[in-house]
């Protein structure tokens, strides 16, 4: 029986986002820990992400989202990650994108600006990459990768002035998240949605880490245990529970995104419309400069896409939902850029 390839590394937060996501929606899978740009089976394909997933029939695909919703469609009605309430859903893709663009900052940010973390993440993906190497050999591969990696913390927006933001987030997401999990399961309900995974996803990696993993060790332990418990959903059984009051996690993380991620999004997309190289604004009282990144006008498209697709009675309730979180009026200058 021919089943799907997830080929990827451990210390990819897209990867193991998949793949908790396919162990618990119970789709027959193989994993393949390599990276797939120095993967000879993968290297040439484009573009160059990670995870790189193999369908059945053959076909090579990219991009997490992507693949998820493609795995829904493909799969539908076996335990699907995406809430049947349309609000719901549409919150929970929100944080997704959240935690895929966002986090992954903090993500970089840690990996690549402490010595200790330079030291330690970038090494294990080159182990898990080539098979087999002498320590000599995987010394020589370290550097290069840590070169490359190290070359682009401007591009991404990790530089040392953006520093106090990211960290700033990284340890109210966290806290947040401890709060949660001594009371709630997840973030709609008894079962994981899309939301959970990209969170899972994202702290998974920072626990993996040196400086981020150790503050977890010491402030946020019981988000650890959550965190171990995500990556293998495959025996669980839960149901939605879709209320329109907000728990406590929900309206933290709405307020993370709209003081920060959406209106990181509107000062990019007005760069790229008018063609400006860089751009810079304030988040969340902050300073914050980076290169245009056009992947990030795409994520404002499609955010913008699906909040277009609820109904008026839908943003109503959207609406009563997010309260004053500011992601509403982020969105209304979203769409309006």
């Amino acid at each position: 029986m021919k089943i799907y390839r997830l080929i990827g590394v451990e210390l990819s937060p897209y990867t193991i986002k998949l793949r908790a996501l396919m162990r618990y929606r119970r789709i027959p899978h193989v994993w393949i820990c390599r990276f797939p740009q120095f993967f000879s089976e993968t290297e040439n394909l484009k573009p160059g992400l990670m995870p790189t997933v193999q369908y059945p029939e053959g076909t090579y695909h990219t991009d997490s989202t992507i693949v998820s919703e493609d795995l829904e469609s493909r799969h539908p009605d076996v335990r699907s990650v995406y809430p049947d309430d349309s609000v719901m859903n549409f919150l929970a893709i929100l944080i997704e994108d959240f935690c895929d663009e966002w986090l992954s900052k903090m993500i970089f940010h840690y990996r690549f600006a402490y010595d200790r973390d330079r030291a330690f993440g970038p090494r294990w993906v080159m182990d898990d990459t080539y098979p087999g190497l002498s320590d000599a050999e995987l010394n020589e591969h370290f550097e290069a990768f840590l070169e490359r990696q190290t070359n682009r913390m401007e591009l991404v927006g990790c530089t040392p002035e953006n520093a106090q933001l990211l960290e700033k987030g990284f340890q109210e997401i966290t806290r947040l998240m401890e709060t949660f999990v001594s009371n709630e399961r997840f973030l709609f309900g008894t079962r994981p949605s899309i939301a959970d995974f990209g969170l899972y996803a994202q702290l998974g990696i920072l626990l993996q880490d040196l400086t981020t993993g150790d503050f977890m060790r010491k402030e946020t332990p019981r988000t650890i245990s959550w965190v171990m418990r995500t990556a293998d959903l495959s025996g669980l059984e839960g149901d939605w529970e879709l209320d329109d009051t907000p728990s406590q996690i929900l309206r933290g993380i709405f307020s993370l995104i709209g003081n920060i991620y959406l209106p990181y999004l509107n000062a990019n997309t007005t760069a790229i419309r008018n063609n400006a190289p860089h751009f810079s604004t304030r988040l969340d009282g902050c300073a914050y400069e980076q290169p245009a990144f056009k992947y990030h006008d795409k994520c404002r498209n499609r955010l913008i896409s699906k909040f277009e697709e609820l109904n008026a009675s839908e943003r109503k309730r959207l609406r009563a939902f997010l309260a004053d979180s500011g992601c509403l009026e982020a969105l209304g200058r979203l769409h309006q850029v």
